[in-house]
Formats: structure tokens, sequence, C-alpha cells
């Protein structure tokens, strides 16, 4: 097969790529990064496609791709079939005897299975390989952004990559690969490892959304890593002013909920029940998964399903303080939904380990953290701010923290890469 040319120092010819996943209509998270980046290389007149998996389903970034849903290839995604046990609960003997064979069977047959049993791109490697290919040829790419998680279909880049010496193909991390061995045997996780070698042995450029991934991609693989942090949509952003008529204060807390966040679910009630002690209270989170249902219950908490973003946008206006879970693995990862709090203008809460995340929020004085030692003080800060209002500090500047500036930052780094010599 005959290479394609690197393109030309002189002139910003960018011809990108973009293999997601997930990808809206579908809701995850990984497929919004993208959708917005996508988005604003549009503005910036850069040419791309997208492959993203077909998935059935509603999408709060569903508006962000139809500028350019012609640019976008879909792989079909079969519905993935639920185990017996997974699916519920016995009701009766029966069930109970299927559900335990169904248990017994899977915890058998998994221990034999290659690699990440639970990666649901696993079936999908050669229909996205093979798609990725036709389009290299057809559109004449010359770039190829991959993003991960899940991780399995990230094979399709040695392939492409023998096929295409003279293209540039990047991976965006915005998990560590090795997140996933906790549940692997030995020989599974020498399987990922082997894969995960294989695959940053084919890029040229990997993208992490902070800086201690950056570092560890950097470090560990010898490989050049470019910080392409998570950031907020100004799009997104409704202004507006939030005029109390009461003494309440009303916290809000949106989006999923992490693995392993038992514990700040309950260092949450406590800190609602000692604030409740000294004004009303209203905690209402809008959470988009099922989980932690029986944590979540408390008089003064109220749960309610997934809304349109702009309909939870309009709440985080109206609301007092916003509140921010993180498990003890992501006290480093400043996510977009963290600088969408911070855009909004509202004080954050935040519960969960100390790091990069409240080191940001207190250095740059734009909320509280809590933990189990302080919740008295922190209590007692709130109240004061009320009166002094004096965080969120509003002269904080966002301007580097959103898609618009970040994905010309990215376009600076992929012409560098798509000028450099093989």
């Amino acid at each position: 097969m005959e290479d394609l040319k690197p393109c030309p120092l002189a002139i910003v010819s960018l011809n990108v790529l973009v293999v997601s996943f997930y990808f809206p209509p579908y809701q995850k998270v990984g497929g919004r990064r993208w959708a917005k980046h996508c988005k604003y290389l549009k503005r910036e007149n850069v040419d791309f496609k997208v492959l993203a998996g077909n998935f059935a389903g509603r999408s709060p970034w569903e508006n962000d791709v139809k500028s350019y849903a012609s640019k976008i290839t879909r792989i079909e995604i079969l519905k993935e079939k639920i185990l017996y046990h997974k699916k519920k609960l016995p009701d009766n003997i029966f069930q109970k005897i299927v559900w335990k064979s169904s248990l017994l069977f899977w915890e058998f047959k998994k221990r034999w299975l290659k690699g990440d049993f639970n990666d649901p791109s696993k079936s999908y490697v050669r229909s996205f390989y093979t798609k990725a290919k036709s389009i290299i040829q057809a559109e004449n790419i010359n770039t190829v952004i991959l993003s991960v998680g899940p991780f399995a279909y990230s094979k399709i880049f040695p392939l492409l990559k023998s096929d295409f010496p003279k293209v540039k193909f990047v991976i965006d991390f915005r998990d560590y690969w090795e997140d996933v061995f906790v549940w692997l045997n030995k020989a599974q996780v020498d399987c990922e490892v082997r894969v995960q070698q294989e695959v940053i042995n084919s890029v040229d450029l990997i993208l992490s959304p902070n800086k201690e991934m950056q570092e560890y991609y950097s470090n560990t693989f010898n490989k050049p890593s470019f910080l392409l942090p998570h950031c907020v949509d100004t799009d997104d952003v409704i202004s507006g002013k939030h005029n109390k008529i009461d003494n309440k204060l009303k916290l809000i807390y949106g989006g999923a909920f992490y693995d392993n966040i038992g514990e700040s679910i309950k260092l949450i009630k406590e800190f609602t029940e000692d604030l409740s002690k000294h004004t009303e209270v209203e905690v209402d989170f809008f959470v988009s998964v099922k989980g932690y249902e029986k944590e979540l219950e408390h008089k003064l908490i109220n749960r309610f399903d997934f809304i349109d973003s702009i309909d939870y946008f309009t709440k985080v206006v109206e609301c007092d303080y916003v509140i921010l879970i993180l498990p003890q693995n992501r006290a480093n990862a400043m996510s977009s939904k963290f600088f969408e709090l911070i855009a909004f203008r509202k004080p954050i809460l935040y519960f969960g380990d100390k790091g990069s995340v409240s080191d940001f929020i207190i250095n740059n004085k734009l909320g509280f953290h809590i933990t189990l030692n302080n919740i008295e003080s922190q209590v007692r800060s709130v109240l004061e701010n009320e009166k002094s209002q004096t965080i969120p500090n509003l002269n904080y500047n966002i301007s580097k923290h959103t898609f618009e500036y970040q994905t010309k930052e990215l376009i600076k780094e992929l012409n560098k890469l798509c000028h450099s010599q093989n």
C-alpha cells in the first residue's frame, strides 16, 4: 500500500480521524470529551471525521454533534447480554438456584478468559479496524486520535500503523489502563500489559487529562506526552443570578457516581446533619445511573433521575453550593464537571481525599474541602461565608479551562506532530 505523505511544513493541513467507542447520542464522559473538542475543531476549520460506536439512548451532548453529524461514521454495537445473576436478586427458591448456578458458572468461566473480560470493546476490534482503514484511505487522513477506555479496541493502532507508517497516531488516556487489573488474575493482567505495550509502541503521542497521568506515561513508556485537561464549554454556562427568597441553603449534585465513594456519601450526610442544626438545608442529587440508593437515604436529601443538561444547569444557577465527590484514585483528577462548577461561580463542597483537586479549590478560594476530621470547622466556615460571600473568588480566570482554548492548544500540538519526521 502506498504511504500517505506527511503534511507539508509550510501550511496547516490537518486531516484528523477521531475514534471514540462512546460518543453521543450515547451518554458517556469519554464521548462528551471528544464531542466537545470536535465541535471546536469545526469552528477552527480543521478537517476531521469521527468513527464511533452506535448506541441507543439519549445524551446531554446530542446538540454538540449536530453541526457535524455528516462527519460521523457509526459501528453497530450489539446490546450486551446481561448474565442472569446480574439482572436482579432472586425472589423464590427456583430463582435462587438458577441465580446461584449462573454466578458459579461465571466465576469458573471468567478465570479462563483472556485479558479484561469486562471490556465491552473486545468484540469490535475487527470492525473498527476495517472501517478506520477505509476512512484513512478515502479521506487522506494524516492524524488519528483514539480515546480510551475501553481499551481493547485500541488494538487497531498497531494494525493501522503497519498499514500507514507515515500517519500520526495519538491515543487519549482518560483513565489508567492499569485500573482494570484489580479484577483480573495474573495471566489476564500479563495479557493486558502485553497489549498495552503493543498499542503504545504504535503511537506517536499520548494525551492525558491531568499532570500526574501525563508524567506517568512520559516516564514509564518514554513517549511524547501532552496534557489535554478536561475543560468547560462556555456555551453551556447559563448566566443568571440566584435570588434567595429564604434562609435555606440549597446544595446540589449532578452526574454519575464513581465506585468506592460510600464513605464520602456518609460524610455528606454527617455534614448536612451538622449544617442543619444552624440553618435550613436541602440537598438535591440528580444522578444518571443507579447505585448508593440506601446510602443516600436521609430526610434532608432528595434523589432525582437524570435531567437534561440545560435543566440541570438551571438548577445549579438556583442553588447555593455544589457538591463534588471523588474516590481516592481521582484525588488528582480535575474533570470537566469540576471546571463547569467553577464556571458557574458557585462555591464547591468537595468530599474526597487531599490531592491536586483539594489544593486547587483551597489555593484559589473556590470552595471547601470537607473531611472526617474537619466537619465542625467547615460547617462554621460555610455559615461565615454566607455573610462574607468571599468564596468563590469571582475574579478567578477560567479562560484556560475552556474547550475553546484547549482545542486551539491541541491543534498546535497536532500540527507540530504532523510536521515532524518519523
